[in-house]
């Protein structure tokens, strides 16, 4: 039989609203006491009726996850950090995966609303004007993941030029100078445009020509990168190293460069982005840039955790920074 707020109360000696308020964290009762009613309800394996939780302190001790795709191991990885921390502060996880499509994100950014979460993460798209306004008027405390906004809004994420510009100059500094790129779609702001600045300024900062021929676009998924190699060579087969964007993007420009009868990294040199376990699957091991994705989602939780309990935050923008793996897929020339 299921232990009641009466039966605690008896044990203790003193009436069962006093017992309620002290479980639901109110402050009304001596130090001596609060400890007796927690230690009884302990004993006796007292476990808290959350709706009725919810009324007494207008919290549902939910958290809305707002993400892209969690196929993806990358989100997956983001996503897991949060849970490990949502779980220690006793929190629970409502998680609607988007593709990153503005609709769907307007729609569930509603729906978390209507379920009254104590906070929301966003981890999906590219954070529409749409979003960023919908987000005010919800007035839900919300936390940005892995994507760096201009609005007031607190966000953990990487620094996506810098990082880009150390993958292409570990290229450079293997003797390269003639490096494509196949990029996210530059109206991404981070994992698209970003990305391509760091190329960008690597180049320019050694004094290596910019070819805007040898940037070609791919979605991050494995086939974009296969077909956008296979541009590449059509434009310039001299080339001898490739940046991808993302690691699956970068094995099929490995693909695609073996598909061509060339050899990495002897004849080309493939860096991508990321470190999913594609990239260790990859013959060669993929040489890439190391995101740390279960502290994005650890780090985010716990910014989280503190907005929604009303304290001030040291940093509003966390940047985590990322590791360099040196791998077989890219040799010095």
């Amino acid at each position: 039989m299921a232990v009641t707020l009466k039966d605690i109360a008896e044990k203790v000696g003193v009436t069962e609203s006093t017992v309620s308020r002290v479980l639901n964290g109110i402050p009304k009762a001596s130090k001596e006491t609060r400890k007796e009613i927690f230690q009884v309800a302990a004993d006796l394996g007292y476990k808290p009726n959350q709706i009725a939780r919810s009324l007494v302190t207008k919290k549902t001790h939910t958290i809305g996850l707002i993400i892209s795709d969690l196929a993806n191991t990358y989100f997956a990885r983001v996503a897991s950090g949060i849970e490990n921390i949502a779980s220690k502060y006793d929190y629970s996880l409502i998680i609607s995966t988007t593709g990153g499509q503005e609709k769907e994100e307007l729609k569930y950014i509603n729906l978390l609303k209507e379920k009254q979460v104590d906070g929301l993460l966003f981890a999906s798209g590219r954070m529409p004007f749409s979003c960023k306004k919908l987000l005010r008027e919800t007035e839900i405390p919300t936390v940005v993941v892995a994507r760096e906004v201009d609005e007031d809004l607190p966000s953990v994420h990487i620094n996506n030029v810098k990082e880009s510009y150390r993958a292409v100059k570990y290229l450079i500094n293997n003797g390269h100078q003639k490096i494509a790129m196949i990029s996210g779609n530059a109206d991404d702001k981070e994992s698209g445009l970003y990305r391509i600045q760091g190329y960008k300024q690597a180049l320019n900062d050694n004094k290596l020509e910019v070819r805007e021929e040898l940037i070609v676009e791919g979605d991050f998924k494995l086939q974009s990168g296969i077909k956008a190699v296979e541009e590449i060579l059509k434009r310039d087969s001299s080339i001898t190293a490739v940046f991808a964007a993302s690691d699956e993007m970068g094995v099929g420009a490995i693909k695609a460069i073996k598909k061509a009868g060339l050899k990495v990294p002897n004849d080309i040199s493939v860096i991508g982005f990321d470190n999913n376990i594609i990239s260790l699957a990859s013959d060669p091991e993929l040489a890439t840039i190391s995101q740390p994705e279960e502290e994005l989602g650890w780090r985010s939780m716990e910014m989280l955790y503190k907005v929604i309990k009303g304290e001030e935050l040291e940093e509003k923008k966390i940047y985590l920074p990322c590791e360099l793996k040196k791998r077989g897929s890219v040799r010095k020339i």
